[in-house]
């Protein structure tokens, strides 16, 4: 054997971990509680290097986009959009449940230390966007850090359409809005040269040699 059971399963559970894509906001299923039509944005920070894979927004009713509605990653520090997406009732994107994304059709790189702002647009009557209206809560049900990969920092933000957001709001994710899908950037784990299935009869062959 090339390599020990443990530590093999233990590559393959790396493996899986640096090819695993996850969706940063999973939010509830519901109908949106407000109609505001500016900039809304949610900030995070990235902690090891990683790619944005696709943006999303969220689906008030999960019913389809009935607005025209931007998705823009923002640099937080230098207030220039570095991705964008424009969903329309004619390109909603694919549905997870409760948002919808649009791929990029080249994936983004955010080195490690990257300041990012995750911001949505255009919601309105038709399309409601949410919001937690409440300090002590996030309107996303729960936020995928990938593992520690990005870190949900600072606070949500509002403005005018068309503008990076400036006014501060409640807490780190008070809106149902804005969303994106990302993955690791470090280099893949090598493989083991040997894939080890852990099987009964694997833990009978390791009985046996103990005998």
């Amino acid at each position: 054997m090339n390599c020990r059971p443990f530590l093999c399963l233990a590559s393959l559970l790396a493996v899986n971990l640096a090819s695993a894509q996850f969706v940063a906001y999973k939010y509830p299923k519901v109908t949106g509680n407000q109609a505001y039509g500016g900039a809304l944005g949610m900030d995070f920070d990235v902690i090891v290097p990683i790619k944005i894979t696709a943006l999303g927004i969220f689906d008030s009713a999960q019913d389809g986009i009935k607005n025209n509605i931007d998705c823009i990653l923002y640099n937080r520090d230098t207030k220039a959009a570095v991705a964008s997406k424009a969903f329309s009732p004619s390109n909603m994107g694919i549905g997870d449940g409760s948002s919808n994304f649009l791929d990029l059709a080249t994936p983004v790189y955010l080195p490690a230390g990257f300041h990012a702002t995750i911001v949505a647009q255009g919601y309105g009557i038709l399309e409601r966007n949410g919001n937690s209206f409440n300090p002590s809560s996030t309107y996303a049900t729960s936020l995928e850090t990938g593992g520690g990969l990005i870190q949900f920092t600072g606070k949500s933000r509002n403005g005018a359409f068309g503008t990076f957001p400036t006014t501060i709001d409640f807490n780190v994710a008070q809106y149902g809005a804005g969303n994106f899908k990302f993955v690791s950037a470090l280099p893949p784990v090598p493989e083991p040269t040997t894939l080890l299935v852990l099987t009964p009869a694997l833990f009978l062959i390791r009985k046996r040699r103990r005998a």
